[in-house]
């Protein structure tokens, strides 16, 4: 089993045959909402800074994009594995 203490009261949402714990799906989204916000909303600064005001429209997609893939890779740090997996000889 795992060495971290489970919570009998946490409750699991099944996605695509995989169970979730409700409260890091909601961090993982928290955490990629607010990176694609945060470089999303800091382009201007970015666009001016690098002389790019030309490409800022575009920019501020990519920047978005970028900062959700961030808060991803950061939420995967505290996802814990649901399933364990006994292999039969």
């Amino acid at each position: 089993m795992s060495s971290e203490k489970e919570d009998p009261l946490e409750e699991f949402i099944e996605i695509y045959g995989e169970y979730v714990s409700l409260r890091e799906l909601g961090l993982a989204s928290l955490f990629s909402t607010a990176g694609a916000f945060l470089l999303y909303f800091a382009t201007p600064y970015i666009a001016d800074l690098f002389n790019l005001q030309a490409i800022k429209q575009t920019l501020a997609i990519s920047l978005g994009v970028i900062g959700a893939t961030i808060g991803f890779l950061v939420s995967i740090g505290f996802t814990r594995v649901k399933r364990l997996i006994v292999e039969e000889k």
